[in-house]
């Protein structure tokens, strides 16, 4: 049995719903939420069990273990950003990872799978982005910042007490169940759906030249769950992503082909501050697991569009 904290998010319902085609139950903590999400929502009470988990309650995470006797588990967990004052976030945060790590190791889990992120490589100029690469002490926002500390103390915690941790960074993610839509894949493809103009943001219209690591949902939460099911994993982190530089262009030429009657007019060349290569290499991954993106980019934009067609509400 696994448990899924953050398991009703974004990526944690893809990843449970993942979790599920590879044969294992899975056991969803929520803290104040319940969804059914149509994903999983026919395995809720069979497959699935919902439990109420706050993670900075050490004592209600280790009842959860030892009553649905968990082996292994996903921390998915991330406050939303804004949502919280510095001082409530850093308590959230930092208890959260201490209570996951006590709680996994007096239960004697045999692996513990804690989501980092990319964000990591900020302020780094050049790609691609490899998991040994010496990353900056300083951040410029709390994802950064929290994200490389879980790495440092957890790796720590893991080394010290034989726990087998894992971090995974992951990718700019886009696909179905996005709730905030923030992300320009997002963006456009909602403009499209709903044949409004897309909202940019400050920064204004992007430069078509511009590249990102952008990867499909699916794509990422499979490489969630084999990193959570591996026999054996040689390294303490992964990078998770396409493993490959796509241009801002080429992702507007994807949703008008999806919905041709979408048209976006991008900035042309690149912005002053493009980075060279900033894509995540994938390799370790690949090596340990098998794991590599199965949706080329304009499958995967068609598959988001038909499901934003579908799903009126979400758009």
């Amino acid at each position: 049995m696994i448990l899924v904290t953050g398991g009703m998010g974004f990526i944690g319902m893809h990843t449970v719903r993942q979790l599920l085609d590879a044969g294992e139950d899975v056991v969803i903590g929520v803290h104040s939420s319940r969804r059914e999400p149509d994903i999983f929502k026919d395995e809720i009470g069979k497959r699935v069990q919902i439990a109420q988990v706050d993670v900075t309650s050490g004592f209600g995470l280790i009842d959860t273990m030892q009553k649905y006797k968990i082996t292994r588990m996903a921390h998915m967990v991330a406050p939303r950003l804004g949502v919280m004052g510095p001082g409530e976030e850093l308590r959230t945060n930092m208890t959260g990872l201490v209570n996951v790590l006590e709680s996994a190791r007096l239960a004697g889990l045999e692996r513990v799978a804690i989501a980092s992120s990319v964000s990591v490589y900020a302020g780094i100029k050049e790609g691609p982005f490899t998991e040994d690469i010496t990353l900056p002490m300083s951040s410029t926002n709390s994802t950064e910042a929290y994200k490389k500390t879980f790495e440092i103390l957890g790796g720590f915690y893991g080394s010290q007490t034989g726990l087998d941790t894992v971090f995974m960074r992951i990718g700019n993610i886009f696909g179905p169940l996005y709730y905030s839509g923030f992300n320009l894949p997002s963006r456009l493809v909602k403009a499209a759906v709903t044949g409004q103009p897309p909202v940019y943001g400050p920064a204004g219209t992007p430069f078509a030249d511009d590249e990102g690591d952008w990867t499909f949902v699916k794509d990422v939460s499979k490489g969630i769950q084999l990193l959570i099911m591996a026999d054996k994993l040689n390294h303490p982190v992964y990078n998770i992503s396409s493993g490959r530089p796509t241009k801002l262009g080429d992702i507007a030429d994807a949703v008008s082909k999806a919905v041709p009657e979408a048209n976006f007019e991008l900035q042309p060349g690149k912005s002053p501050n493009a980075r060279k290569s900033p894509y995540s290499d994938i390799s370790r991954i690949a090596a340990d697991t098998g794991y590599g993106p199965n949706y080329a980019l304009n499958d995967a934009i068609a598959e988001y569009a038909d499901w934003m067609k579908a799903t009126p509400e979400w758009s």
